[in-house]
């Protein structure tokens, strides 16, 4: 895969009103998450590969009525693992993760049980990598759908409500040209859809055809596998504290032009130099945001947990602020895990 480069942007920044000496800056920056899968490292050229075999008409698909008894009916889904593929394929080719993107649309299964396995066999992953010039392959090798269609009535509100649910259990499986490695992955997704109404009739009407909502629910499944094997940016929320001290103020000045060694080296500074326990509590939680934005986690979880000690010890500092410094250690820990994944899903 391509080698992808860590950028942390400063997008917005907002203001919360805290107390009368001290108001919370908020902004949002850009976090890599690694995606829950590693291709080997030398895996450039991907090929994408429908390897299902057809559900059958009348498995899966249930009507539950006011009135009627629970019915299983009978209905195609013949286009679920193309559509769910193609948009794959689409989100894929727009992340220039892999130096070349190919897909296979067209089934390459001739088994006949849907039930069965039928995994690519070696010989058969060296003739579509030697054909298609790929030494990777993802198999989508099942898509099952399991959906139901449900009225009921509300008595407390006197209103009707109609429910479609989609259920999708997608199966998929890794191989390499080059090496014998062979990873089976699955997932599980639903998609819902839901009206309310005092007519019977219009609640069901607002519900979508069976035949537009697997259409819909097999894309959203392929647009949500691009994070399950990509690395993915996600935008989070930061708090800065800026208290009317002069040098927490001079910190802040660095934030707006993106100096964050200056920002941290002021509020270093503005940390040392008290004998407060809260403006220490506000340093220390602001020196972690910007350790975390210059990639040095062991720091910014120390000065976090400083925070969140100092803050502890002071019995004006609200349950909000409090319980935020503590979720950040939580997310400033898990991003040092994700860290060493990254760096081996990014080959660095």
């Amino acid at each position: 895969m391509k080698t992808q480069v860590y950028k942390f942007g400063l997008l917005i920044f907002g203001t919360l009103i805290f107390n009368s000496c001290t108001s919370l800056l908020y902004t949002t920056i850009d976090v890599l998450r690694p995606a829950k899968v590693n291709f080997i490292q030398d895996a450039n050229n991907l090929l994408i590969v429908n390897n299902t075999i057809k559900q059958p008409n009348n498995f899966g698909h249930k009507n539950i009525l006011i009135n009627q008894d629970p019915k299983n009916i009978s209905f195609p889904t013949d286009s679920l693992p193309l559509f769910c593929i193609e948009a794959l394929n689409e989100d894929i080719q727009s992340k220039d993760f892999f130096s070349t993107v190919k897909l296979l649309p067209k089934s390459i299964n001739h088994g006949y049980n849907f039930f069965s396995s039928y995994p690519l066999s070696t010989d058969t992953v060296k003739r579509l990598c030697t054909l298609n010039n790929s030494n990777v392959i993802l198999s989508l090798d099942k898509i099952k759908l399991n959906d139901e269609l449900s009225e009921y009535y509300l008595n407390e509100s006197a209103l009707f409500l109609g429910t479609l649910e989609l259920r999708f259990e997608t199966t998929w499986s890794i191989h390499y040209l080059n090496h014998p490695e062979i990873k089976a992955i699955q997932f599980n997704d639903t998609v819902f859809w839901q009206s309310e109404d005092y007519s019977r009739k219009k609640a069901m009407a607002e519900i979508p055809l069976r035949k537009d909502a697997f259409v819909d629910g097999a894309l959203n499944v392929g647009h949500k596998m691009v994070n399950r094997f990509i690395p993915y940016w996600e935008k989070a929320d930061r708090y800065f504290f800026n208290p009317t001290n002069k040098i927490m103020k001079q910190g802040m000045d660095s934030v707006y032009v993106k100096n964050w060694t200056a920002a941290v080296t002021l509020w270093q500074k503005a940390y040392n130099n008290t004998k407060n326990s809260w403006l220490q509590a506000q340093a220390a939680n602001n020196i972690a945001i910007g350790y975390e934005i210059l990639g040095n986690f062991d720091k910014s979880i120390e000065y976090a947990n400083i925070s969140y000690y100092l803050m502890g010890q002071i019995n004006f500092v609200n349950y909000q602020t409090y319980s935020r410094i503590e979720e950040y250690i939580l997310e400033l820990n898990q991003r040092k895990r994700e860290v060493a994944i990254l760096k081996t899903q990014l080959g660095e």
